[in-house]
């Protein structure tokens, strides 16, 4: 594993103490949509988003997270409904469960097929579909 890979690996294992430590904080309070991600649990896709997503792809799913700037790969906008709308399912699935290399994107995105299960990752999907692009896939 490169240098870039494990220090990404050891920022994001920090960056996802830090979100779900507590969950409480005031900053989250205050904004309506992370209470609830936070309240629905990480079996939902919005509580696993905010835990595992939001560090690289920021809460609103800009790609503008807390680590963005630290990587080579800037983290990609999925509230980009033209650029998430062609994507199946089953793609989106799979880059989550496996990891970016896998699918011939940036290793900065890595593999969480150790931490979510399938039923959870399937959930973020519905979750950036429903919330984070407002998007249904589209065949081109």
């Amino acid at each position: 594993m490169s240098s870039i890979n494990c220090n990404l690996l050891a920022a994001m294992i920090v960056a996802v103490g830090v979100f779900t430590v507590n969950p409480a904080s005031a900053e989250e309070k205050s904004d309506p949509t992370s209470a609830t991600a936070w309240s629905a649990g990480n079996v939902s896709g919005a509580g696993n988003f905010m835990s595992y997503c939001l560090p690289c792809h920021g809460p609103e799913g800009k790609g503008d997270g807390v680590l963005s700037e630290s990587l080579d790969v800037k983290p990609r906008d999925l509230s980009n409904a033209g650029f998430l709308a062609p994507k199946p399912d089953e793609y989106l699935f799979k880059v989550v469960k496996t990891g970016g290399a896998a699918v011939g994107l940036t290793e900065n995105m890595p593999p969480f097929v150790d931490q979510l299960s399938d039923e959870e990752i399937v959930n973020i999907v519905a979750y950036l579909r429903k919330e984070v692009c407002k998007c249904e896939f589209k065949k081109n």
